[in-house]
């Protein structure tokens, strides 16, 4: 059960998985909540998705348009989706055209009208979209109070579940009455960035519900609306046992530096620039973990595609082919244009519940954060993947890739205070040749080699040489 479940409080279901359990099961029962945001942000999308979903499971859905639209083109844009049922349109969902009321006979008639449909259809959930469009045609702003207020009044009689859509701004939200009215606000937002747009969906309000305040991403696909709403996720207790347990990474030298290998459940940051064999040293994990342990072991990738790890993986001698086909090596690949953090994590999330994997590798962090400014989103992210890894029992490489020359030993500067253990690679220059250089930065709770060790890639991988006073301590 959702964490966000509050007892005793009925809900409706707005038919969107994701976001029902944000709400813990949906909608408070009878309220009245407004979908806001600018023009083009999916509030349409989500509403007409609602009333099919509902009508799916036998609620009568009523769709008011102030647009003066008829029913047949508001409907047309819709059946697009695989959400829209011709079958249900005009019966279990009805589409009624309020806008000539408004324009020739006042919104204070208006109510009438709607209050007689409401009594006539007896619906179970009902939108007005635009509803925004009563302020342009109301004569003054006491008119839209009332309207507002008698409308309140007139859905609350027929004990229905309403939804107000309109096109505001967050400056609307503290001074238009329809705001202080209504029970929720579901806040829709398109931002553009530097590498892609992106579009969130954010509950500012909704009474009686311990919602989560944070921004979850969605995308508009042919299905609907796809929320991607990671659960929050909070450290499971370790069982009797499990702190003292190693996950052996089988890379020559490496364990010696780990005491032995990694605690079960340990998320750990390879970090390096580029060219210093972080993905070896990461497929060379997965490989042993499968061919010399047993160990199921996920790769995610965000950058270079499964066929291509394969391909570099064969060069030292490690054919995976065998070992995916066995089920201990999976690949899940997204390519960089198409990634989204929440729904990669949702991703991650169901792949460890499916798959009971030890071991897991994600290439790169750096890549799956790629178009998020936002630090507190970034360390949020952060938290929520090293915390689902962590519960799972599943040790984790993450890959990160600091900046060039910046010093830093990570991609964001936020990623190295949450996860257990950071293993750097780096290389030095001395005279014409580069060596390569490893070294456990952090490991918590394994008194661990400390400093600099010599790493090489032969033709079978990475292999490290423990200096001898650290073999020895």
């Amino acid at each position: 059960m959702s964490k966000w479940t509050d007892r005793g409080l009925k809900r409706f279901p707005t038919g969107i998985p994701s976001l029902d359990r944000i709400l813990g099961g949906g909608v408070p029962l009878y309220a009245t909540i407004i979908i806001a945001g600018r023009p083009g942000t999916g509030k349409t999308i989500l509403s007409q998705q609602m009333l099919f979903a509902n009508a799916e499971r036998g609620r009568k859905g009523l769709y008011l348009t102030t647009l003066s639209e008829s029913p047949i083109k508001s409907a047309r844009y819709q059946s697009e989706f695989a959400f829209f049922d011709p079958a249900k349109f005009g019966e279990s969902v009805v589409y009624v055209d309020i806008g000539e009321t408004l324009r020739r006979e006042g919104v204070l008639r208006t109510v009438d009208v709607v209050a007689d449909l409401l009594r006539q259809t007896q619906p179970s959930v009902v939108v007005i979209d635009s509803f925004k469009v009563i302020h342009d045609l109301a004569s003054s702003p006491k008119d839209v109070r009332t309207f507002v207020y008698d409308l309140a009044i007139e859905l609350s009689a027929v004990q229905c579940t309403s939804f107000l859509v309109g096109e505001y701004d967050l400056p609307d939200i503290p001074v238009l009455p329809e705001f202080a009215v209504g029970d929720g606000i579901i806040w829709l937002a398109l931002e553009s960035g530097e590498a892609k747009a992106q579009r969130s969906l954010r509950v500012l309000k909704m009474r009686g519900v311990n919602h989560p305040a944070t921004p979850f991403s969605f995308n508009i696909d042919a299905s609907g609306i796809d929320l991607y709403a990671v659960p929050a996720v909070m450290p499971a207790s370790k069982s009797a046992g499990q702190g003292e347990q190693l996950v052996r990474t089988g890379i020559p030298g490496l364990d010696e530096l780990l005491r032995g290998g990694t605690p079960v459940g340990s998320p750990l940051l390879v970090s390096g620039e580029a060219g210093v064999g972080k993905s070896t040293l990461c497929t060379q994990f997965i490989y042993n973990g499968a061919k010399l342990f047993d160990e199921t072991g996920l790769y995610f990738s965000f950058e270079e595609p499964p066929e291509r790890i394969m391909a570099n993986a064969r060069a030292f001698g490690w054919d995976l082919a065998p070992l995916i086909e066995r089920g201990k090596v999976r690949f899940y690949h997204t390519p960089l244009p198409l990634v989204n953090a929440d729904r990669e994590l949702m991703r991650i999330q169901a792949a460890l519940a499916e798959t009971g994997a030890r071991r897991a590798v994600i290439d790169s962090l750096t890549m799956l954060m790629h178009g998020i400014k936002e630090p507190d989103i970034i360390r949020r992210h952060v938290y929520q993947l090293t915390t689902l890894l962590s519960n799972a029992g599943c040790t984790g490489f993450i890959v990160t890739d600091p900046p060039a020359g910046s010093g830093r030993i990570s991609s964001f500067g936020v990623e190295e205070s949450i996860a257990d253990g950071i293993i750097l690679l780096r290389t030095v220059k001395e005279k014409r040749a580069r060596t390569r250089l490893i070294e456990i930065y952090k490991l918590r709770g394994v008194n661990h080699a400390s400093g600099d060790h010599t790493m090489t890639i032969t033709s079978e991988g990475v292999h490290v040489y423990p200096r001898a006073e650290e073999v020895l301590r």
